[in-house]
């Protein structure tokens, strides 16, 4: 037995001198290839095949709703999951919700899949993915040590991004640890982007896949490209101490945008043009992707914004306040608009407000339907008017004869 236990330790050190990669350095981070539980990209179905008529009839939420998403079908619909652990589907031409699924989990953090039917979650026992309908596995993520505070999918759903209370932002691209064939290659499949120097209090992706944007809670707004966005996809660089997270210089443009009291929403227009911010102290911008400028800001709220929205087209943007007041804004371009430095292309003008009691999120399912959560476990519905076209005629400008002089 000493014989084979000094066998044992003599391999392990001729292993490691050599610089293989003994495959127990990874037990424990990830569900293992051959378990049962492991999430496939293969059997994972659309987020437009989530109808809400297959389930049961409930009431809806016993807790605090976390987060909601419309459904793509031709019926309105969305989708949401609450602090009770359920995930339900509204059909919110009746009124009425449906129990999808039941996580048997008490979330803190949750983020849906933009085009697949994918839920992830953040709880005391790390974070979980998997599927809203149609498979039952899972993959489980347990080592990341920093509490997370915003979590989004990314990439076409491949990857996930995950703000923490330590001012990083993790990418997990759990698509690809399957396919990791060392414990280095598996290292890479969660990437580090450093950049803010407070919690991170909401992160978003861009529809492209090759950029995400992050906010904290000191007024600092940043664009990302991810490491795979390069030509040599992350590996011109190596990871040099083994056991860390993989991580380079990465490419970065924060947003010159004022100081106030922190960001506390942060939203992407489906179509990836416009982002949209709500601050601590009732402040709603909508800044440009293109150029990453200021486009429009208004102060909206008293007190914290809890949430932002904006509709597809990213036109219309929705604000939910600690005030319990939603207000919708459309975004018009500015025909007095010159070029100058404190000049906005575009001005927010309301076109509705509401007071809702509990207030603590919105989206838009259409450009004229505007879903609500609320802190007891309720949808509320708000109709808009349909989307006027909108002709936007520049002042004239003043002509001048031109003389022979000018030449």
């Amino acid at each position: 037995m000493v014989r084979n236990a000094f066998q044992t330790l003599l391999l392990t050190v001729l292993c490691a001198s050599a610089g293989c990669h003994i495959a127990d350095q990874a037990a424990g981070v990830f569900t293992s290839k051959n378990d049962p539980n492991y999430l496939s990209s293969q059997n994972i179905p659309a987020l437009s095949a989530v109808s809400p008529d297959n389930f049961s009839t409930t009431k809806g939420h016993t807790g605090e709703v976390l987060t909601l998403v419309p459904l793509p079908s031709t019926s309105p619909g969305a989708l949401s999951v609450g602090q009770d652990g359920r995930i339900l589907a509204w059909n919110l031409t009746s009124g009425q919700g449906h129990e999808v699924k039941h996580l048997h989990a008490t979330p803190k953090v949750v983020a849906f899949g933009e085009t697949k039917a994918l839920i992830a979650w953040g709880d005391d026992q790390g974070i979980t993915i998997t599927c809203v309908i149609g498979c039952p596995q899972k993959r489980t993520f347990s080592r990341l040590k920093v509490r997370p505070t915003s979590l989004a999918f990314h990439d076409l759903d491949t990857s996930l991004l995950i703000g923490g209370t330590d001012g990083r932002i993790y990418r997990w691209r759990f698509m690809e640890e399957q396919d990791a064939p060392t414990t280095e290659e598996l290292e890479k499949v969660v990437e580090r982007y450093i950049g803010h120097q407070t919690i991170v209090s909401g992160v978003v992706g861009h529809s492209v896949g090759r950029a995400f944007f992050s906010s904290d809670w000191d007024g600092g707004l940043i664009g990302w490209l991810s490491y795979s966005s390069d030509d040599h996809d992350g590996d011109f660089d190596r990871n040099l101490f083994k056991g860390r997270f993989y991580t380079d210089i990465p490419a970065a443009m924060v947003a010159r945008r004022p100081r106030d009291r922190g960001i506390s929403s942060l939203t992407i227009s489906r179509d990836g043009e416009f982002v949209g911010v709500g601050t601590e102290d009732g402040h709603v911008e909508v800044w440009r992707v293109k150029g990453f400028m200021l486009s429009a800001r208004k102060q909206i709220h008293q007190g914290r914004v809890t949430a932002v929205t904006l509709s597809r087209d990213g036109q219309r943007i929705a604000s939910v306040g600690k005030d319990s007041k939603v207000h919708v804004h459309s975004l018009q371009a500015d025909p007095s608009f010159t070029i100058a430095p404190t000049a906005l292309p575009n001005l927010m003008q309301e076109l509705s407000n509401h007071h809702i009691p509990n207030a603590q999120g919105a989206a838009f399912v259409t450009p004229s339907l505007l879903a609500v959560t609320t802190k007891d476990g309720t949808i509320a519905e708000v109709q808009l008017e349909a989307q006027p076209e909108i002709q936007v005629t520049p002042p004239p400008r003043p002509t001048r004869k031109v003389q022979d002089t000018d030449y």
